[in-house]
């Protein structure tokens, strides 16, 4: 029997290392020499490293984490991502019951694990260093289990050690010697083939001390073999992985190169300062900037062909800071680039919008959002689709970033004095049909472009605003006047970019309903309202996000918003006035595409901004009427609806013939009890003398009365005051109260 069991547990351990091993492709290999090989932490930093976990006997993660050689996301995505452990993040994953009483705190603390699952004789584990196959041979051992292993943040584990085994606070921290973590942004390492190695190899060769300015020794280092197979790995993997941004950052102890994907940023490596100015130097030799100037910004370009018919650009920028020159490279590929416009993410209401402002022959068409929301792609999508041989296309852009046929694209220069206002000059002699603009920054700008908006062209261009009611703001902050832009420009088109939901790994989120009201949700529709949110899986690199989607908001100007714009109404009304004409705002924009399952609620609020209900415009700019001596406002026996509210003068009550009442107050509203009850009216209210009256809509006393509770506490505070009066006269009629009195009101 004890044979058997021998046998058994012998084949559990062999299953094991087998399982450690596919893992992981590392079998007993800890995670600091997995980090070392990979590049992520230097030779030195390891050996430091593994001396404080032989002295002290602490984990190897916890060690570079105290020491700051590295972060703990860093960890989680690096043994998620290359060698294929299951990422669990237990807040999103709650484990079962049966697994939590099946692992001992005590035991659970020793390796830094928690339970998952159990599924028959299979429990699923979650650690902070699944590499160690020894660690899981023991748990293996003790649990009489097989073992399949997941991996989390050291944190995440912690939460859960709180939340599940009832630790306090005092224990927790008790983990984390450092003396508390700040809870950063979730990061996703980049796999960088050989990367190590390359890096490795530079700083062996080149021991250039940190922060000594040597302009003979960055030279030397940047031509090296190994410096130029770094280089030319990362701007090559950068393309492959389809990012949009490289920053390569200098700090105090080490150089992080960072890579924008969807929007987001995600550390790739962390470098030796050992080989800081060797790499922004060779960077620099690409883009033809000058390596020995390292106190000003500069500006180039990078030209890199991957094949025969592919070529990538990089916009280079260099910027001096503390700790050394902060390089980041634009990629501009041509080939990932989606110039369609049926493929953006328009929704059809708004689409149709777009189409139609295209196909007018002239006017101004403004694309506005912050820097990264997709405003150039939107506008050369816009272009391509107007691009025929019939059509003349300039443009003027700083700096062209993308070439296309049969667009003629002029590239900005400020320093020979090609300003987009002097490009703008020329382009009017060119005789063309549709002009572009990057971006419109001064008065002068704006005002050639409205003027060639107006004599025929159809004219494109971009501003930094937020959204498309305040751009109007914006341009008569510059100088233009609000009578042009209401008769020169056609739309407004505000957007922002959000971060697609992996579709093969999202799930449904349940959120309260105050948190969903909040967002922007109406309160009929929480019923049968599914949310979904990010998990996490192989395919996303466990971000829980693929790709982007765009959120657009539409102003069309037509007559109703022009009339607004001519009469300067506040931000805010307009913005109204154009819901009313059939803009979705941005943040419902990004709720659709919530409702349908295409990104989170919490990517909706991050990149959105709900504006609160402003006053509709028939409360803030009613229409104003004048009235002079002995014009009927409202005549008795009428069943108009409309109720008024007196600016200036005097108005007279009559009744049957006889004045019953005279209204003298300003502000004082009358006429609403023919919208409240639907009868006819009571009486007549005569103008006396000349007067000034606002007129609001009947049918819109409902809603004002349930929404704007400020304007009905007037109305009511009004009608209370008439009763009482109205009171008043009855007792004085009636003997002052003297007599019996008659059967009580109704």
């Amino acid at each position: 029997m004890a044979t058997s069991t021998s046998t058994s547990a012998t084949k559990r351990r062999s299953s094991i290392k087998k399982t450690v091993k596919d893992q992981s492709g590392a079998g007993r290999i800890k995670v600091g020499e997995l980090l070392s090989k990979a590049g992520y932490i230097t030779a030195t930093q390891f050996e430091t490293a593994k001396k404080e976990v032989q002295k002290n006997g602490t984990r190897m993660s916890a060690v570079l984490r105290q020491l700051e050689y590295i972060d703990e996301d860093t960890v989680f995505n690096f043994l998620s991502r290359h060698h294929n452990y299951i990422p669990a993040i237990i807040k999103n994953e709650p484990p079962s019951p049966d697994a939590v009483n099946l692992l001992p705190y005590e035991l659970a603390k020793q390796y830094m694990a928690f339970p998952l699952r159990l599924a028959g004789n299979t429990f699923q584990i979650t650690m902070a260093e699944p590499s160690d196959a020894a660690a899981i041979e023991e748990l293996q051992d003790e649990l009489h289990k097989e073992v399949s292993v997941c991996v989390s943040t050291e944190k995440d584990i912690v939460e859960a050690y709180k939340k599940y085994y009832g630790i306090d606070d005092e224990e927790a921290r008790s983990f984390f010697s450092s003396g508390g973590e700040e809870v950063e942004e979730e990061l996703s390492i980049t796999e960088v083939d050989d990367f190590g190695a390359i890096v490795a190899e530079a700083a062996d060769d080149f021991e250039i001390e940190s922060g000594v300015e040597d302009d003979h020794l960055d030279q030397f280092a940047a031509s090296d073999a190994p410096i130029i197979k770094l280089v030319n790995g990362i701007l090559v993997k950068a393309v492959q992985d389809q990012v949009s941004d490289i920053h390569i950052e200098p700090y105090e102890r080490t150089m992080q190169v960072r890579y924008r994907k969807d929007g987001s940023l995600f550390k790739s490596m962390n470098l030796p300062l050992t080989i800081k100015n060797a790499i922004t130097a060779r960077v620099k030799i690409l883009a033809g900037l000058d390596i020995t100037e390292r106190r000003v910004p500069q500006d180039g370009r990078i030209k890199m062909r991957m094949g025969k018919n592919r070529a990538v650009d990089f916009r280079v920028s260099s910027l001096p800071t503390l700790f050394g020159e902060s390089v980041v490279l634009r990629i501009l590929d041509k080939s990932a680039l989606n110039v369609d416009l049926t493929q953006l993410g328009f929704e059809p209401e708004t689409f149709e919008m777009l189409k139609r402002c295209l196909a007018r022959p002239q006017g101004m068409l403004l694309v506005t959002g912050p820097t990264g929301s997709g405003k150039t792609v939107t506008l050369y999508s816009s272009l391509n689709s107007l691009n025929n041989e019939d059509i003349k296309i300039l443009t003027a852009e700083d700096p062209v970033e993308f070439s296309f046929k049969g667009i003629n694209q002029v590239n900005v220069n400020q320093e020979v004095g090609m300003t987009f206002a002097a490009a703008l000059k020329a382009f009017l002699r060119q005789d063309p049909d549709i002009i572009m603009v990057g971006e419109i920054r001064d008065y002068e700008t704006a005002e050639i472009g409205i003027k060639a908006a107006m004599t025929g062209h159809l004219v494109f261009s971009t501003l930094h605003t937020n959204d498309s009611a305040a751009t109007i703001g914006r341009l008569i902050d510059i100088g233009v006047p609000p009578y042009l832009i209401a008769s020169s420009v056609t739309m407004v088109l505000s957007q922002r970019l959000g971060r697609r939901l992996c579709q093969n790994c999202k799930k449904k989120m349940k959120y309260s309903d105050m948190e969903l009201l909040q967002a922007g949700f109406h309160e009929d529709e929480l019923e049968d309202l599914e949310i979904y949110g990010p998990v996490g899986c192989p395919e996303c690199n466990g971000l829980g996000y693929r790709g982007r989607v765009g959120f657009f908001e539409l102003m069309e100007v037509t007559e109703e918003v022009a009339k607004a714009i001519s009469a300067e109404v506040p931000e805010d009304q307009l913005r109204k006035i154009a819901i009313q004409e059939g803009m979705t705002p941005l943040r419902d924009a990004a709720l659709k595409k919530v409702r349908d399952g295409i990104t989170s609620i919490n990517e909706a609020m991050r990149r959105t901004v709900a504006h609160e209900e402003s006053l509709p415009a028939y409360l803030i700019n009613p229409d104003e009427e004048i009235y002079e001596d002995g014009d009927i406002i409202i005549r008795e026996g009428n069943k108009d609806l409309d109720f008024f509210k007196l600016i200036r003068g005097a108005l007279t009550v009559v009744k049957g013939g006889k004045k019953i009442a005279e209204l003298t107050e300003p502000g004082e509203y009358f006429g609403e009890m023919a919208a409240i009850s639907g009868e006819p009216r009571s009486a007549s209210v005569i103008s006396k003398g000349r007067a000034t009256i606002k007129r609001y809509p009947g049918e819109k006393l409902e809603e004002i009365i349930y929404k704007y509770p400020d304007i009905a506490g007037q109305l009511f505070t009004t009608m209370t005051s008439r009763l009482q009066k109205s009171n008043q006269i009855t007792v004085k009629l009636a003997g002052g109260g003297a007599r019996k009195p008659g059967p009580p009101p109704r």
